[in-house]
């Protein structure tokens, strides 16, 4: 220990608040590196949220943790998908609700989740020479409201970027314009996306 020293320290001020505004101090443009945008897992470990959670537990869980994302895991912690606020909140969970034949009382995050499978990600490497900019413009393109990072070595997520975040950390008016595979796609991103 002999090779390090302490460091002042003061009594904290009684005057002294903790500020609660998103990304007071961060100000960031399209042109900025794309890593100021991204929720990194090194900074913030993600939320975790159990895949049995019924819909107004995780809701609670997520107003009171100040999240808009959750990562869905099962009992041994395997990632199953994401939930985010936006679709708790949206009338598609009445659409599964009323295509499955079960009470939304009876729903669970499982039910309602954006699932791994239908998730895109991009590689870290790829981020460090992007731009806020690049990121967006993909997303828009592959009609993404969140997009994964994955590391290379050992391959696993270290992140994401959220679409409607971007948006208003830059100001940004979004314009996804991916194109549905069917009609029952366009419904379901009408329904998701009305309550955005």
């Amino acid at each position: 220990m002999s090779k390090y020293q302490t460091i002042g320290s003061q009594a904290l001020a009684t005057n002294t608040h903790f500020n609660t505004s998103l990304y007071s101090n961060v100000i960031i443009s399209l042109d900025s590196p794309a890593s100021e945008a991204m929720h990194g897992f090194h900074q913030v470990p993600p939320q975790l949220i159990d895949s049995n959670t019924e819909l107004d537990d995780a809701m609670l869980i997520m107003e009171q943790t100040h999240m808009r994302i959750s990562f869905v895991v099962d009992s041994n912690n395997k990632m199953l998908g994401i939930i985010s606020k936006a679709r708790l909140s949206s009338s598609y969970v009445l659409k599964i609700s009323a295509k499955k034949g079960i009470s939304r009382a009876d729903m669970t995050v499982a039910d309602v989740m954006i699932p791994l499978s239908s998730l895109s990600s991009v590689n870290e490497l790829a981020v460090r020479s992007a731009r806020v900019g690049d990121i967006v413009k993909s997303m828009e393109i592959g009609g993404h409201e969140h997009l994964l990072v994955v590391s290379q070595t050992p391959e696993h997520i270290c992140g994401y970027f959220d679409l409607i975040d971007i948006s208003r950390m830059v100001g940004y008016q979004l314009n996804q314009v991916k194109s549905a595979n069917s009609f029952s796609e366009i419904v379901d991103s009408l329904w998701h996306h009305a309550e955005i």
